[in-house]
This record gives structure tokens, sequence and C-alpha cells, in this order.
């Protein structure tokens, strides 16, 4: 034993370890330092397996292995997502007409054809029921059905009207 000025102290036990027990990591950042948590006791009526029960499936002892598998990318839901009765997990078909669907090709050839497709899609989209990406295309070609409508009726007045 060493002696120090003051008294005997013993110099092993002032030593500082090296070896830290817990690695050091960085400070977190901001101002929102992880809290403790209290440890909780389960409830008194909490399920209990008997004792000769194997485990649950996630909780089964894992073979070790030397090496571990980490999945990388997207991973999807082992179960189906639905939203109200829709399968979110089904691809839906494609529009016809290279994708742009019918209400839209009605529309360009009404430019072509006398406005005469444009009063078709109008009338598609009051009386058939239509997949929700086609009605776009639809409501386009009924505001340009009661444009041409408009202009006929305008041109008729003043040509029966103003001669």
């Amino acid at each position: 034993m060493s002696t120090v000025a003051g008294g005997e102290r013993d110099v092993e036990s002032a030593k500082i370890p090296t070896e830290h027990p817990l690695p050091i990591h960085p400070p977190p950042y901001a101002n929102f330092l992880p809290q403790p948590v209290p440890p909780t006791a389960a409830p008194p009526h909490a399920y209990a397996p008997p004792p000769n029960a194997p485990p649950p499936p996630h909780l089964a002892p894992v073979p070790a292995t030397d090496h571990y598998n980490i999945a990388v990318g997207y991973q999807p839901h082992p179960y189906p997502a639905v939203v109200n009765g829709i399968s979110m997990n089904t691809k839906e078909p494609p529009l016809p007409f290279c994708g742009i669907g019918i209400g839209w090709a009605l529309f360009v050839a009404g430019f072509f054809f006398a406005s005469i497709p444009w009063y078709v899609g109008a009338l598609l989209l009051l009386f058939v029921d239509q997949d929700y990406r086609e009605k776009c295309g639809l409501v386009a070609c009924s505001i340009a059905a009661g444009l041409a409508f408009l202009s006929v009726i305008i041109n008729a007045l003043n040509y029966y009207v103003f001669w």
C-alpha cells in the first residue's frame, strides 16, 4: 500500500478503469433525451402458459449461426391490406387506348369527328358505371359537349334571329 499526504489510501482503488462497461455513444441530438422507463409488473390476471407448453413461434429459439440475415429494401407486410373492402395488394389492370382511357380518347377524337365523341363521353359519364380513373376524361367530354352545344345554339339563334 502506498500512502498519500493526508492519510492512507489504496492506489489500486484510485485507478480509473481502462474499459468502460457500456459502449460510449455521442450525446443525443436536441433536447429530447430518452426518459428512463420504469419496470412494469405483469397484471395479476395475466395469462400464464402451462409448464410443459412449447414457446410461441415468435419466441422460439433460433439456431445459432455465424451470420445474421438483414432484410434490405422494402419489406411487404405479411398480411393483406384492405381498405373499405378493396384489397390494396392487387395491381389494377391498365386502361384501354394505350393507357389513357376511354374518356380521354373520346375527348381527343371529338376534335376530329365533329364533337360526336364528346356527346358519347357525356352519356357514358351519366349512365354507365366506369372505373374511377376514367372519370376525369369523361368530365372533360361533358364540358366540351356542353360548350359545343352552346356554340350550336348561339349560331342557330344568330342565323334565324338576326338574318
